[in-house]
């Protein structure tokens, strides 16, 4: 009851080990960033009342906005470079029929 090799070439498992080895380092990353954004809040905001609560949330919604901001440029890069590289594939296609039609 194995996997045979057509599912497992399916399965992209060099992809799978790069993407899940790239988020590990998006984790070290924002970990190293969390004292320094917690700081600026706290600098920006000094609690008057001894709760960080309200610094907590502030850091949070702000962080979250600017992820999601960055995804958006991201996912729209990305698809300006697929219709990219559609586009050189395309090219190539091209110069690929015209030459099996000379044979």
């Amino acid at each position: 009851m194995g996997i045979n090799q057509e599912d497992f070439e399916k399965l992209n498992m060099r992809g799978i080990i790069i993407s899940s080895i790239m988020t590990a380092f998006g984790l070290v990353v924002a970990l190293a960033w969390k004292d320094t954004i917690n700081a600026t809040v706290a600098y920006l905001m000094p609690d008057n009342d001894d709760g960080t609560l309200k610094g907590m949330y502030i850091t949070a919604v702000a962080v979250t906005a600017l992820v999601m901001g960055l995804a958006m440029v991201v996912l729209k890069l990305n698809v300006r470079v697929e219709k990219e590289i559609e586009r050189v594939q395309s090219y190539f296609d091209d110069e690929d029929e015209e030459e099996s039609k000379q044979s």
